[in-house]
């Protein structure tokens, strides 16, 4: 798309609307006009109607400015989107649209139909090699993002990730080309945050979800007050006399918010070998939280700045000090206006092809009045002409109706004969339904197999399998290497010719490292089996379908009776009881009692809750071998049990005059208890369950097909 020459940059935050319009005379790029307005309340308020309060921003931002008639390039936030980076292999430029799209099959975790998507390479110059970032974000998430824009005649011609954007911002201002070495970027938004590394002119991006709505949810928590003024505490902070409690009330979320940094830079240095990251610009109004940039410098051994003003725009006059005030929030408007006048070091644009193109054609409506003209002047021409032959037809047209009436009678009846041949020839396709019963018998079993794999990838130590409770309860939890399957289960589906199966598998333990641990020893082993080539397995683990979970991943600690404090909740919130730890489950499946050469034996199939009476007698509580006819006797039944035995033996035998045998109530807790598992952990001590999901596809490409099918097809 040719550059512009004004460009408005629209960003829909969860606190306020940003927008910013840039002129571009030349080389020199100056502030046409801006706007923040805040929303009447922040958008992660619970009960919220989002939509309708974007709807109400977006009104005031048109009721302010003149946006309707001009350029506008939107962002889309990077949670709601996916940025995935991947180096290319030596290979001729005009194969490079081709690898790309492979690698963006490869990566984006959504059928590529399904989404709108575009890259950027990064290579030349002092680059040793080729890099390609990913962009995309579901046709159906932009679709209503861009619904809310075209609901007030707002027509993006442009959409780009909000961490893109600020990339472009941050790359233009401070002339990032130029500059020596590394800076990261970390923009703190409300529902999530962005941390961008620049280097020699290229990005790399990884969002995770944690941003200023945590910090509020732990003062609410704290201060037991309502999401607004804990809010309204939060931004007062600094001032309020209530200080040193609002900042221990955060201080949790701050030690998230340090490891997930921790984890970024060490991952984008384990990609990049002798990278030292020592500088961060912060960006976002959670930096204004007093002590924060400090905290993070000590943590994270380097200089953490502010992005407090911008060095190649300003605006001059009184509005220069509301500008100034906005810098921190105004980053992502920025780039994507840059972008929109050309000057986007990555220049992707997400818009809908069908949108495009319908701007394109707008902006030639013009020629096409004047070619209209010269079409209806044609026409005219050729009018008369036409009522001419209308009239010569009209002659005809009672025996052309005679003909496709005829046409389509015989069509009917042809359709019906094809209908009774199917319906007669059906049943030989009966064999060959049975057959396919067994068809993929062998994907749940190689499944089992590679789940416990992944599980033993933890590397366990050899005294957890002993089998004594006192020699594992002397490993420490925190050092025991053992991942245990509380649950697992797989969901089928059939998309496009492709069969997938969405595995689920809760774990427990108790090892220190939590996420760490997980995700480096079964989601690890799952990644690295997903990139091998396993012919002998009917199924491929989809690449980057592995995924740990956080939101779900708990702790528990063990109370005074050695169970969990709160046994009821799962990984998944699920609140069935899971009593493990005195090894009794709610539902059983009873044994035979029987015993000997076959009489006497049975089954029986309950609820156990407590002290609940279950019914013998005819159930199968009758023991002994052939011919024998001891009965079974519980404690207090006395005669009863003792008639009750002699009618299962009358009732074996056979014979007339049989009776039919007694009832006996038998309270099963105190006949046969069940002996609770030995405690494996100590009170106080802590463990925790969480969920880990990916995805395998089935190698055939077809699914089965249906009874009724032409099996020559």
């Amino acid at each position: 798309m040719a550059a512009l020459k004004s460009v408005w940059g629209i960003e829909v935050g969860s606190y306020a609307i940003k927008a910013l319009r840039l002129d571009r005379s030349g080389d020199e790029v100056r502030v046409g006009d801006f706007a923040v307005i805040p929303h009447r309340k922040v958008l992660t308020t619970p009960d919220l109607q989002v939509d309708e309060m974007i709807r109400i921003g977006l009104g005031q931002l048109i009721s302010e400015k003149d946006v309707r008639n001009q350029p506008v390039v939107m962002s889309v936030p990077g949670h709601l989107a996916f940025a995935r980076f991947a180096k290319l292999p030596p290979v001729e430029p005009k194969k490079i649209p081709d690898i790309v799209r492979f690698e963006a099959v490869q990566q984006i975790p959504f059928p590529i139909e399904d989404v709108e998507w575009d890259y950027q390479t990064f290579g030349g110059g002092d680059l040793p090699e080729l890099e390609v970032g990913i962009f995309a974000i579901t046709k159906e998430r932009l679709a209503h993002l861009m619904g809310l824009y075209g609901e007030l005649g707002i027509q993006p011609q442009m959409v780009n990730l909000s961490p893109v954007a600020l990339f472009n911002a941050v790359q233009h201002d401070l002339d990032l080309e130029n500059r020596p070495g590394p800076l990261v970027l970390l923009d703190i938004g409300t529902t999530a945050s962005d941390l961008i590394v620049a280097e020699q002119g290229r990005a790399w991006v990884r969002t995770f979800p944690l941003g200023g709505t945590h910090f509020t949810e732990a003062i609410a928590e704290s201060f037991k007050v309502p999401y607004a003024k804990a809010e309204k505490l939060k931004l007062e902070a600094s001032s309020s006399k209530y200080a040193r409690q609002i900042m221990q009330a955060m201080r949790p979320v701050f030690g998230d918010l340090l490891g997930d940094v921790q984890k970024s830079l060490s991952y984008y240095q384990s990609l990049n070998a002798g990278v030292d990251l020592t500088e961060i610009l912060g960006v976002g109004s959670t930096f204004r939280i007093p002590g924060l940039r400090k905290f993070l410098g000590q943590q994270l051994q380097c200089e953490v700045a502010r992005l407090d003003e911008f060095r190649r725009i300003s605006v001059p006059g009184a509005a220069g000090a509301d500008f100034a005030a906005a810098t921190v929030n105004l980053g992502t408007v920025y780039g994507l206006a840059l972008q929109g006048l050309g000057l986007g070091a990555i220049d992707v644009n997400l818009a809908p092809v069908p949108v495009l193109r319908q701007q394109v054609w707008a902006r030639k409506s013009r020629w096409f009045a004047a070619a209209a003209g010269i079409v209806v002047a044609a026409g005219g021409l050729m009018f008369v002409k036409g009522l001419l032959e209308r009239q010569s037809l009209e002659g005809g047209r009672a025996e052309t109706d005679q003909v496709v009436q005829a046409a389509l009678d015989k069509a009917r009846q042809d359709r019906n004969a094809l209908q009774s041949i199917q319906a007669e020839s059906t049943y030989g396709f009966t064999a060959e339904n049975f057959r396919r019963l067994v068809d993929d018998r062998e994907v749940w079993p190689h499944l089992i197999r590679d789940v416990f794999s992944s599980l033993n990838s933890a590397g366990p130590q050899a005294t957890l399998f002993s089998g004594d409770s006192n020699a594992i309860a002397a490993v420490a939890p925190e050092d025991r290497r053992w991942v245990l399957l509380e649950d697992l289960s797989a969901d089928y589906a059939s998309e496009n010719g492709t069969r997938r199966f969405s595995v689920s598998m809760e774990v427990e333990f108790s090892h220190q490292g939590r996420q760490d641990f997980l995700n480096d020893t079964v989601c690890a082993w799952l990644r690295d089996t997903a990139a091998e080539d396993r012919p002998d397995v009917p199924y491929r683990i989809v690449p980057g379908s592995v995924s740990l979970n956080i939101d779900r991943l708990v702790t528990e600690t063990v109370g005074e009776d050695r169970k969990p404090a709160d046994p009821g909740r799962r990984a998944d919130g699920d609140t069935r009881r899971r009593d493990r730890d005195d090894g009794r489950d709610n539902d059983f499946v009873g044994a035979s009692f029987g015993g000997g050469d076959g009489v006497g034996g049975g089954a029986m199939q309950g609820r156990r809750t407590g002290g609940e009476k279950v019914r013998a007698g005819s159930a199968g509580f009758a023991l002994g071998g052939a011919g024998a006819g001891g009965g079974f006797v519980p404690d207090g039944q006395g005669s009863d049990a003792l008639d009750a035995g002699t009618d299962d033996r009358r009732r074996d035998r056979g014979g007339a005059g049989r009776r039919e045998p007694k009832a006996v109530d038998a309270d099963l807790e105190k006949l046969a208890p069940i002996p609770g598992a030995p405690s494996l952990y100590a009170a106080g001590q802590k463990f925790h369950r969480g969920v880990i999901t990916f995805e395998v596809e089935l190698v055939e490409a077809q699914a089965p097909g249906l009874a009724g099918e032409d099996m020559d097809s």
